[in-house]
């Protein structure tokens, strides 16, 4: 059998969903995980996802709390506000020359709160809110399938099982390679040193699957007072409280159009599935301050930092495999075609801090410009398992394999009497230092709406169009070489959001 070789922590594992799969009950959380909670785009009212989100300096608007609180201080009268929608999306991916599509579509509740006005006189006017505003959405489903005839996905678990005993010690470990060993998946090469190998492999022409399904937000609460010096300066602080509900329903499988057979023993295979249902929920708690000056009536500019949130996360997961195949024993029984596993996980996740520096320009009375950008580093993400050596390994990878990254909103707001006009844009800048992730990743929103002021009421309408792109490893496998055993898929994302907003003043 030839020398093979998997990639782990010391080769970015983050970017490939399917890592989750080989790792046991304590390391089941990876810097994916980090990300996953670090890099947020609110979702909010609709004027401000048609605007892209450029508030910061501009102010006035309820989502903008999580971003500026300092525009609280731009509100004279009480507001309440509340947002609903609708979000498709789809998914588009190539791997060894096969495309697929998978769409999926949501309703959405993204904002609803309340702004008062506390005190209006004087030369120090002050402001208070509280509501919830939709930090991110993770409602997202991707689709790889291909014929490999490089490699076995269960190469990848064998050289991952290194150094396990599934048939004594270990015959009960969270273990994708448990379940592997226990239906005949693979089996022990060397017995001493606990190496396994698989009778899968190359030339066999296997037909891989890969089905990601992702559901869930983070709605952040927010907590937020602030108010106006003399209408020149602006401040504010939110106490932000987010709940993460986050589920992931995984499938990876390989088949054979025609059945394998092996000798000796008389095995046949014929296909193989394994079934993962993530849980993730918990709650965390930050504080945002900021800062807006505005030195003449057409000009303003905002700045804001954001304190790391900690997260304290809680996660449940069971992964089954299924298999198509017979695997006879010398008793005349066969090994069984199914096994399973579960685990429950507590944990802390601390996200990093963020800077915001926003601008704002007034146009006579009829129109606005908000341009922000928001800067991470996100090295600085960080993992408590109360397992020091696991969490020194996540920091490693996190120095090598991530930068500080940016998020720049630009949007216009135009009137014509009862009539508002808005256009914005997005764009995501790369957190890895890798150069192959970062020639094929991208991330632009485009956005567009409608407003319309009846009196003291308001009706705004959003349209987000959130178009992204990476490629994916299946898994990561090479020879001793180091030449890979398996191409990436190429994926591109598209996430299409409609927003309605209904506001009142009084």
């Amino acid at each position: 059998m030839r020398t093979i070789k998997y990639i782990g922590f010391a080769k970015f594992m983050g970017i490939a969903a399917l890592c989750l799969f080989g790792l046991g009950r304590i390391q089941a959380q990876t810097d994916a995980d980090l990300l996953r909670y670090s890099m947020v785009n609110p979702i909010g009212t609709a004027r401000y996802n048609a605007m892209g989100g450029a508030f910061g300096a501009l102010g006035a608007n309820f989502t903008a709390l999580s971003t500026n609180p300092a525009g609280i201080g731009f509100y004279t009268r009480h507001e309440l506000s509340l947002t609903g929608g609708w979000l498709n999306q789809k998914g588009k991916s190539e791997y060894y020359g096969e495309k697929n599509t998978i769409d999926a579509s949501r309703i959405m509740m993204p904002q609803g709160g309340g702004v008062f006005c506390i005190n209006q006189g004087g030369a120090v006017k002050f402001q208070a809110a509280f509501g919830a505003n939709r930090l991110k959405d993770f409602n997202s489903s991707s689709y790889v399938k291909g014929i490999n005839n490089e490699s076995s996905y269960m190469e990848y678990v064998a050289a991952q099982s290194a150094g396990y005993d599934f048939a004594v010690r270990d015959q009960y470990a969270a273990h994708l390679g448990n379940l592997a060993y226990q239906t005949g998946l693979m089996d022990y090469e060397d017995t001493v040193s606990m190496l396994y190998g698989s009778l899968l492999g190359p030339g066999m022409g296997l037909t891989q699957r890969h089905v990601l399904r992702e559901y869930g937000n983070i709605t952040e609460m927010v907590f937020s007072f602030g108010g106006n010096w003399r209408d020149m300066l602006y401040f504010g602080a939110t106490m932000g409280v987010p709940v993460v509900d986050y589920r992931q329903e995984s499938i990876v499988g390989e088949s054979s159009d025609a059945t394998l057979e092996f000798q000796p023993g008389n095995i046949r295979f014929n296909a193989y599935e394994f079934n993962q249902d993530l849980n993730v929920t918990g709650t965390g708690i930050n504080l945002k301050l900021g800062l807006i000056y505005k030195p003449v009536h057409f000009f303003r500019v905002g700045l804001a930092f954001h304190t790391p949130t900690h997260y304290w996360l809680r996660e449940r997961a069971t992964v089954q495999v299924n298999t198509d195949m017979s695997y006879p024993l010398g008793d005349g029984s066969f090994l069984t075609n199914q096994s399973s596993y579960g685990y429950e996980d507590r944990y802390e996740v601390i996200t990093p801090a963020k800077g915001v520096l926003s601008l704002g320009f007034l146009i006579k009375n009829f129109g606005a410009i908000g341009i922000e950008g928001e800067l991470t580093d996100y090295r600085k993400m960080r993992l408590d398992v109360g397992d020091i050596d696991y969490e020194n390994q996540i920091q490693s990878v996190l120095d090598e394999n991530y930068k500080l990254a940016g998020v720049v909103r630009v949007g216009t707001e135009w009137r014509f009497s009862i009539l508002s006009i808005r256009v914005g844009y997005v764009w995501q800048s790369c957190p890895y230092t890798n150069q192959t992730l970062r020639d094929n990743w991208y991330n632009h929103t485009a956005t567009v709406g409608l407003g319309l002021t009846l009196g003291r009421w308001n009706l705004d309408f959003g349209f987000m169009a959130d178009l992204g792109g990476r490629t994916d490893d299946f898994y990561y496998l090479t020879d001793q070489y180091g030449t890979s055993l398996v191409n990436p898929a190429s994926l591109k994302l598209a996430k299409y959001v409609y927003t309605f907003s209904l506001g009142v003043r009084f």
